[in-house]
């Protein structure tokens, strides 16, 4: 009786086993068949390959501060077909959509796949403000693919759970129409996904996330060989970022998030920022400086352009802050002695002495240093020290140069890491740095001013500020 039983109780185990299959199949295909087309999100309809993803929340105010930077998003994110897509955004019966712009890979440059929401109702009015005949499609998975001609470009669109979706690229559509019945999206991806939540408690703003490493892949063709090096390290630090945009006449200033999951991080994650740069001691020809605080020390390297001809990199470490017991002289008695024998301050720095360094990005070799205020200031030779040197007697300091008066007016005053990059002294120095396709863009003749900071970093995240501004 005990084995009947037991036996009946394992057949119904399994038949309410299947049963609760079947359901879970059943709700699955509901909801992806009824639920999700009703109620699909623009993200669900963006390709997973994306390059970079804005959301545009207030597009008044995007296409006012994009349109006098176009010439230089339309190079650094293929942007040029914007003009079109407002040419079927201001055909939609009412201006109050959400959208989605996003940038592809497609046949060795960019594509953008446009998206927001629009009712049928509102669709069949879109077809009839572009005078498009509805019968006039092109079939794809079922869907519908209508196109339409501007005075920028070729347009091809399709509308399909709710979204319209709008783009140059025949093969991106394709790509969009598959993606909106996939069960995984962007959102699939946990950095994204973590991100994206962050947008979304901010829907005033407009955003813009970027796929870091692609990206990256992206800028190479624009940069030399050795810049490219520097990119491709980079590229291994983060996976994707997220930023509020703005704008001004000829300004951008991006304010958010990266990830910090890789080790370049790992050694600067609860360090205290700190507002230490040492202005007081750098050159005005002073063209980049990156700066980095550490518990134990902080440091700062510089690059100083005096012409359009020679450009020397120097490494300042600021000589309090060195809770370790660094000296470059060995002892108290080792200064004593070298002070006697180099009168001019300057002295060689031996090969048993190990400089700290300030990231996996800085590759130089110092053969001296010399001491300026309260800081070491090491070079790759005493040529460049005396540069250094006669630029700051010569020329002031970096801060009476204007550029740097706008950098530092437009990042937080207080920083664990800054980078800033000056485009601004004889011969656009960025240029020497640019493959022959980066040298015919507008971008690196007219960029005045990079500049990159990191005011706390955690275990997920770095909070990020850029600030970039374009002179003609």
């Amino acid at each position: 009786m005990k084995e009947e039983y037991t036996e009946k109780r394992r057949g119904w185990i399994i038949v309410l086993s299947i049963i609760a299959v079947l359901l879970i199949g059943v709700g699955i295909f509901f909801y992806y068949s009824f639920f999700r087309q009703s109620k699909s999100e623009l993200i669900e309809a963006v390709p997973t390959d994306a390059l970079f993803l804005y959301e545009v929340n207030d597009n008044t105010d995007f296409t006012k501060g994009i349109t006098p930077l176009l010439t230089y998003f339309n190079e650094l994110f293929a942007m040029d077909a914007l003009p079109a897509y407002e040419t079927i955004h201001n055909a939609l019966p009412i201006d109050q959509y959400d959208i989605t712009i996003s940038g592809h890979p497609i046949e060795g440059g960019i594509a953008l796949l446009f998206n927001t929401h629009i009712d049928q109702n509102n669709f069949r009015k879109l077809l009839k403000s572009l005078s498009i005949d509805p019968a006039n499609f092109e079939s794809f998975e079922q869907q519908k693919i209508y196109t339409y001609g501007t005075n920028f470009k070729n347009l091809r669109f399709v509308y399909f759970n709710h979204i319209l979706s709008v783009t140059t690229s025949k093969d991106l559509l394709k790509k969009a129409i598959i993606q909106h019945r996939h069960p995984k999206n962007l959102l699939s991806e946990e950095t994204f996904h973590n991100l994206y939540n962050i947008a979304e408690k901010n829907k005033k703003q407009n955003w813009l996330f970027i796929n870091d490493g692609a990206y990256c892949d992206y800028l190479d063709d624009f940069f030399a060989p050795e810049v490219v090096k520097k990119i491709q390290k980079f590229k291994s630090m983060t996976t994707w970022s997220a930023f509020q945009l703005r704008f001004s006449q000829n300004e951008i200033l991006l304010s958010g998030y990266t990830s910090t999951s890789a080790t370049e991080f790992d050694r600067l994650k609860g360090e205290k920022a700190d507002a230490v740069l040492p202005e007081d001691v750098l050159p005005y020809h002073t063209n980049w400086y990156y700066k980095m605080e550490r518990s134990d020390y902080n440091i700062c390297r510089v690059g100083v352009a005096p012409d359009s001809v020679k450009n020397y990199e120097y490494l300042l470490i600021h000589r309090d802050s060195l809770g370790h017991g660094f000296n470059p002289f060995g002892t108290a008695q080792r200064a004593d002695e070298m002070a006697a024998a180099y009168p001019n301050n300057i002295f060689p720095l031996s090969d048993s002495v190990k400089v700290p360094t300030s990231s996996s990005f800085d590759s130089s070799h110092y053969s001296v240093f010399t001491i300026k205020g309260n800081y070491y200031i090491f070079a790759t030779s005493e040529e460049a020290l005396n540069a250094f040197g006669q630029d700051l007697s010569t020329n002031n300091t970096i801060s009476q140069n204007r550029y740097y008066k706008f950098s530092k007016s437009n990042i937080a005053s207080s920083n664990v890491i800054e980078y800033t990059y000056y485009n601004t002294t004889e011969g656009r120095p960025l240029l020497k740095k640019m493959s022959a396709k980066g040298k015919a863009t507008h971008f690196g003749h007219d960029m005045a001013i990079f500049s990159i900071s990191c005011s706390d970093i955690t275990d997920e995240y770095a909070s990020v500020n850029i600030y970039v501004n374009f002179v003609k």
